[in-house]
């Protein structure tokens, strides 16, 4: 058996669904936040429901602990998203800035004729294409 038989396998091979704890996806739910699926340093965040001026914080804080968390690449599922208020949508501004400063990108997925008008009004479109 050659030493190459053993190698272990990529990151991006593993696609481990993040598990959150009860009082965690409590937050969550409150976020907006569906599923969350990690991938080594990529994250995938479903979003559900209305992501209204309410979750805005609470989204942000959740984001920006995956950021601290390790994440440096993001992609944000809005398929399941029925309004994206611009305070909800402001909250990738934010979350886009940390990602650089560590060297990541984030991408917004899935986005409805609605929420994409959102997102291109805040000069986010790009994010969504």
């Amino acid at each position: 058996m050659q030493a190459s038989d053993h190698a272990p396998a990529p990151d991006h091979a593993h696609r481990t669904p993040w598990l959150p704890s009860p009082g965690t996806a409590r937050r969550l739910r409150r976020a907006g936040i569906a599923r969350v699926l990690v991938t080594g340093c990529l994250v995938r965040v479903s979003l559900r429901g209305e992501i209204t001026a309410r979750q805005a914080d609470s989204l942000a804080a959740q984001l920006r602990d995956l950021v601290q968390d390790g994440c440096r690449h993001l992609i944000v599922d809005l398929s399941e998203v029925t309004y994206l208020a611009r305070e909800g949508a402001g909250v990738f501004f934010g979350t886009l800035r940390a990602l650089r400063e560590v060297g990541g990108s984030l991408a917004v997925r899935g986005a409805c004729p609605r929420s994409a008008a959102t997102l291109h009004c805040l000069g986010m479109g790009r994010l969504a294409e």
